[in-house]
């Protein structure tokens, strides 16, 4: 599905391409919102904007990672936003960023970039801004979907601290390691995101103007409040894993302590039944009346004996 909108200060917002219409030539604004887009929709790409053929592939198979590459009149982003709901933990968006056009490519419905396209259809005169205005209030509630995975997932870790502590399951275990893999996973996006928000509030950057680039240096900012939350994020998910070893262990320790001292009572009892279970004719006791009762006796006392004296040695 695309989704086209072009402004022209004194004829107002088109909503179609009119004939012969060359974005990187024309004064006009232009954002094309491509979301799920078929291979024809992609070639508009190539055909209409004349991009590279390396970023459009790129918008094929979005890579794992954020990125920017500069060509000599745009500039083209990979950036990535936590998806609520979904298998995968993060989706990429995609964004080409000219002087007066914005391109964005996204594989899945973004809440966020719909609620804006709706806004600059409302009122067009925000085209005003610059396209560089438009790419800044896209990264903004980009940045706030890791804030509000943080937010939530800081219960989760919560919930499962006290669950190690009341029962260490294997379950618990393996929500703990997933949420180590999210907190190492986003701390490589956010890592390269970060070095991006630089590079865009940097001065050199000619597409985003003067006036703008304070906007960038605030999301920069947010962009290292998040890094420190995920470093945070992977303290306390590594912390809860050490916390369920150590309870495993000691646990483990605790039952080998009591079968260690099972097994050493019954190493003297097993002696002596062993030593009268030999069928020698001639042993002491073998004719006497009371010898069972007296070795059993025996047995019973020296059982309580070895209980006594590990039970004073506080080894259990």
């Amino acid at each position: 599905m695309q989704r086209l909108l072009i402004f022209h200060p004194q004829q107002g917002l088109r909503k179609n391409l009119p004939p012969g219409f060359q974005p990187r030539q024309s004064e006009e604004f232009t954002w094309l919102d491509l979301v799920q887009p078929a291979p024809a929709e992609l070639d508009l790409l190539t055909d209409l904007f004349h991009f590279h053929p390396l970023a459009v592939e790129d918008c094929r198979h979005p890579h794992y990672r954020p990125g920017i590459a500069q060509y000599d009149e745009y500039a083209f982003l990979t950036l990535r936003c936590v998806k609520a709901g979904q298998r995968s933990l993060t989706t990429a968006l995609n964004v080409f960023l000219g002087p007066r056009y914005i391109v964005t490519v996204h594989q899945e419905e973004l809440e966020f970039v719909t609620k804006l396209w709706r806004q600059y259809r409302q009122d067009p005169q925000l085209f005003q801004k610059g396209t560089d205005f438009i790419l800044y209030s896209l990264l903004e509630p980009l940045t706030e979907t890791f804030f509000t995975f943080f937010d939530r997932t800081e219960g989760k870790i919560e919930y499962l601290e006290e669950e190690v502590f009341r029962r260490p399951t294997r379950q618990i275990l393996n929500q703990v390691f997933t949420l180590r893999r999210q907190a190492i996973k986003l701390r490589k996006i956010l890592g390269a995101q970060r070095d991006i928000l630089n590079l865009l509030a940097y001065p050199e950057f000619k597409l985003v103007k003067p006036e703008n680039r304070v906007f960038f240096l605030d999301i920069y900012n947010e962009m290292l409040r998040l890094i420190d939350q995920v470093e945070t994020f992977h303290d306390l998910a590594s912390s809860t894993l050490e916390i369920y070893l150590s309870l495993t262990s000691n646990r483990l320790n605790e039952i080998m302590k009591v079968l260690t001292v099972i097994t050493t009572i019954m190493m003297p009892l097993t002696l002596i039944a062993g030593i009268y279970g030999m069928n020698f004719r001639y042993m002491p006791e073998l004719e006497w009346r009371y010898g069972y009762f007296t070795v059993l006796g025996v047995m019973a006392m020296l059982a309580g004996v070895m209980l006594f004296f590990f039970r004073r040695k506080g080894w259990f």
